[in-house]
């Protein structure tokens, strides 16, 4: 760093941008270790040098272990210039990879991801198809990480070979299963009871995906247990299944949740609301509202209703429709949460004065939901399809980003 800067004397936006500068050192390092390898590979210096594997000799050389050693020779050759035996020269066979290497753009997972998606295509696509979906995961690469990537990959694919494994049938059991509970003044409750070996099957096949760890966030792993992880799945599989909208009617209407809060508190950003009868604070209530699963009935000063809405009212269901039409999931970069499990967001908040417009809603999932109402992050709707402009400290330019894992983002 500058001037011997230590890193305790960086302020906050500072730090993240010199470990951002940092990453981007390390891919055009990694970059020139590849053509490095390449050219290694090219002059047959293994056997040269007495090894049967170009990779042992890389393993030995930077002392580094087997599998990694053989990832980087696969990648090596990847983005490489392949010489004929008449000495004639060939591009690489991923292209489009090998220029961003060179740029330093895309660091080592991702290239790692493009290869593997790349080999994973049907035999049977044309060059063109490969060309184009290259490309798409090349562009994919500027804005998301690896798992995005390789989701994006799988998308491809199945768009190139429509044909698939026929689904598992479950014969129909009629198993026992019983559920107690106890709620505390509080509002929280207690849970017991058990399932039959399908109940349970069903449950841990539902929690097990959104019960794995969250990422690590500044080099620290989810602090949470293994319970609360899991206790954390039941609560959002239960939120998805109420914002589906396809739970059976109670009293006439489908279930909601009673969201109480003042005009006031919503605008100001800062007090208390009420989530059936249970307080919670004033930017739970302002995400809550955007949510077209729940109820809100907004008091004016003297606690008459102003507003007890349907959810109709808020989201109406042909704008519902509408939004699932066009965003199709979460339109968040990167993620593949579907509609059936999103909220729908009001770009400009209804208690700013925002409409409830096809023009001025996105469907979010409830982990990007939270992030967009208390981040730095910003929404806009450019031709009408949701678009996000990133905190600097993740990108100083601030180029727009779409999600590419839903047909309305990106399409490759």
């Amino acid at each position: 760093m500058a001037g011997g800067t230590t890193t305790w004397q960086l302020g906050d936006d500072e730090l993240l941008r010199e470990l951002r500068t940092a990453q981007d050192r390390l891919n055009t390092d990694y970059g020139t270790v590849l053509a490095l390898i390449g050219e290694v590979l090219a002059r047959g210096l293994a056997a040269v040098k007495g090894y049967q594997d170009p990779a042992r000799l890389v393993q030995d050389l930077l002392l580094i272990g087997a599998v990694e050693a053989r990832r980087r020779v696969a990648q090596a050759i990847a983005i490489s210039q392949v010489v004929t035996v008449t000495g004639s020269t060939l591009p690489p066979a991923l292209r489009a990879t090998a220029k961003v290497v060179a740029a330093g753009a895309i660091n080592a997972e991702q290239i790692d991801t493009i290869r593997r998606a790349m080999t994973e295509l049907p035999q049977q696509a044309e060059a063109v198809e490969r060309e184009a979906a290259e490309e798409a995961l090349v562009e994919a690469a500027q804005t998301l990480g690896p798992a995005a990537i390789g989701k994006l990959g799988r998308l491809i694919r199945a768009r190139l070979d429509q044909d698939g494994p026929a689904p598992n049938e479950i014969e129909p059991r009629n198993p026992v299963n019983e559920l107690r509970w106890h709620t505390d003044h509080n509002g929280t409750m207690e849970l017991k009871g058990r399932l039959a070996p399908e109940g349970a099957a069903m449950l841990a096949t539902v929690l097990g995906p959104l019960a794995k760890p969250r990422p690590a966030t500044e080099g620290k792993p989810d602090p949470r247990s293994r319970a609360e992880r899991y206790g954390d799945a039941l609560v959002e599989s239960l939120r998805r299944a109420v914002t589906a909208g396809q739970l059976p009617n109670e009293g006439g209407e489908r279930p909601g949740v009673l969201v109480t809060v003042s005009l006031d508190v919503l605008r100001k950003r800062t007090g208390p609301a009420l989530l059936g009868g249970t307080p919670i604070d004033a930017g739970t209530a302002r995400r809550i509202a955007c949510d077209s699963a729940v109820i809100p009935a907004v008091l004016g000063a003297s606690s008459e209703p102003l507003d007890i809405g349907r959810r109709s009212r808020v989201v109406p269901s042909a704008i519902r429709r509408a939004l699932v039409l066009r965003d199709r999931g979460c339109a968040f970069p990167g993620c593949a949460v579907p509609a059936a499990w999103c909220d729908a967001h009001h770009r400009i908040h209804w208690a700013d004065g925002g409409t409830t417009a096809l023009s001025n809603l996105l469907l979010l999932c409830s982990n990007h939901h939270s992030l967009i109402h208390q981040s730095d992050w910003e929404v806009v709707l450019p031709e009408g399809i949701p678009a996000f402009v990133p905190p600097r400290y993740i990108d100083p330019e601030q180029r727009l980003r779409r999600n590419p894992l839903h047909p309305s983002g990106a399409e490759p």
